[in-house]
């Protein structure tokens, strides 16, 4: 059931569970009802600090961040709401790449302690949940109905091709919420402001939660997850620490509250291609796909670059590539139609140890010390995405089909101005070795025997893919394990 704590004279003092999930966004919602169903015999808790619509602007203050010299839109980028920031996501997916699941041994940043391999029998569920009406993501099935649309890119290309789909965008706290209400051995409940983990030597025995003008409820549980989103959930852990070293693992780990990054865009520069390529969001079968040209898996092992997505959209006003120059067969132009393009990245961040979340010594009304947000961009991320672009412009000019012209200087003060994606990624990162991250392969921490974390905060690599769906996946893959269940008896 659901109960909003606003609107309950008599709110419940004290709750026991088997699992207690802080935090209603994609990852707690489906951690908590796939819980719930599997295994009927235990109780869950699911607290939620906002309620069922926007935040108030006193709710909205308990999430104030002070930041470095770097801008973020740290107001735009959460959701306080049944729901997290599904309410505002543009419902983008698709799989990480192979790549993604490794680093380069110069990044000194380790493997993620998850395979693709692992997560594959979780994202059909994880489909399902986002409401996207196909897990395939072969480019060419695309192609074989729309040819052109598409490039003729040559074997052994440097350049790919990859897919994504679109949820509608499912709004998880909408569309979840009568199923949340519905579940009987599940207890959901609204303005629900997490204020307080009570620990004992390795284990957190109690969370305490209230509204804002209301009195404390404490849940008493065996299993605790942070579902916060990647910002919230590093400062309740650092909250948690306190001024205890970090020097250590786990909730000492020195790997706490860095690396924070954010998927953002790069305009490289225009690109003369054929007439009517798909590089972008179109309709193919009824549904919404995007095709983007990619590094190819043995670029990106050779050059040990981040990994990079580019779109295409056509730009008649753009004459810097004017189409009659394609009309030169001396040139080695094919007899194709062409059209100007500008191009757009969305650029890997590569982990920077130096961005971070920090704590103030300010306090917000719950009584917790405010997050300080450090955000720094690594100097290779723009470097490989610009070479990248040159790679593309060789293969078109080798293959007649086009030229790029690049127009992009990674200048300091238009470093200064990039906009995140709102995609909270890595200062919780996993690892299988303690000294290498906070938490283990299911988001423990490690030297916590019962605090989760279910976030894209545990990313130690981020590639370019949306998160949504591979947080979903890694939701249902925790409750499959935990209900030692087959990972296909889903959704």
């Amino acid at each position: 059931m659901l109960t909003d704590l606003n609107l309950t004279p008599q709110p419940p003092r004290h709750l026991d569970a088997d699992v207690c999930i802080c935090g209603a966004g994609p990852a707690g919602i489906v951690l908590a009802l796939e819980l719930a169903r599997r295994r009927p015999d235990w109780r869950i808790v699911l607290l939620e600090g906002g309620g069922r619509s926007l935040a108030s602007e006193r709710e909205r203050i308990l999430y104030d961040v002070g930041l470095a010299a770097k801008s973020y839109a740290v107001a735009a980028s959460r959701r306080r709401m049944l729901g997290g920031t599904s309410g505002h996501w543009g419902g983008w997916c698709k799989p990480l790449d192979p790549a993604d699941f490794t680093a380069p041994a110069a990044w000194s940043v380790p493997d993620w302690p998850v395979t693709l391999d692992d997560l594959q029998p979780y994202l059909a569920s994880a489909h399902v949940w986002c409401e996207i009406p196909s897990n395939r993501y072969d480019p060419d099935e695309v192609r074989a109905r729309q040819p052109q649309r598409f490039l003729d890119l040559p074997a052994g290309s440097p350049v790919a091709e990859h897919l994504f789909r679109f949820s509608p965008p499912t709004r998880f706290g909408a569309r979840y919420a009568d199923e949340l209400a519905g579940q009987s051995n599940l207890d959901g409940l609204l303005h629900a402001n997490l204020f307080a983990l009570e620990r004992r030597g390795d284990r957190i025995v109690s969370a305490s939660a209230r509204a804002l003008d209301g009195k404390p409820v404490r849940i008493s549980a065996r299993r605790f997850v942070l579902a916060q989103g990647g910002l919230e959930t590093t400062r309740t852990l650092l909250n948690l620490r306190g001024d205890a070293s970090d020097d250590g693992e786990g909730l000492r780990s020195p790997h706490l509250g860095r690396y924070f990054a954010d998927h953002y865009g790069v305009s490289p520069g225009t690109v003369l291609a054929p007439a009517e390529l798909g590089y972008r969001r179109m309709a193919d079968q009824d549904t919404a796909v995007m095709p983007v040209l990619a590094p190819s898996p043995g670029a990106l092992r050779q050059a040990g670059r981040q990994n990079v997505c580019l779109m295409l959209a056509h730009d008649p006003a753009d004459d810097s590539l004017p189409a009659s120059y394609a009309t030169h067969a001396a040139l080695g132009f094919s007899t194709r139609a062409f059209w100007s393009y500008r191009a757009q990245m969305i650029v890997e961040p590569r982990p920077h140890p130096e961005s971070r979340i920090t704590l103030t010594d300010t306090r917000c009304e719950l009584g917790l010390r405010r997050a300080h947000l450090d955000w720094r961009l690594h100097p290779q991320d723009t470097a490989s995405a610009l070479a990248f672009f040159d790679d593309l412009g060789t293969v078109l000019a080798q293959s007649g089909q086009g030229r790029t012209r690049l127009t992009y200087e990674a200048t300091p003060a238009r470093l200064a101005s990039v906009n995140g994606a709102n995609h909270h990624l890595g200062t919780v990162r996993f690892a299988h070795d303690p000294k290498d991250g906070v938490a283990d392969a299911d988001g423990r921490i490690h030297d916590m025997e019962n605090l989760y974390v279910a976030s894209s905060a545990l990313f130690p690599r981020y590639g370019y893919s949306n998160p949504t769906l591979t947080i979903v996946a890694l939701a249902i893959r925790l409750a499959s394990r935990w209900a030692g269940e087959s990972a296909e008896a889903g959704t």
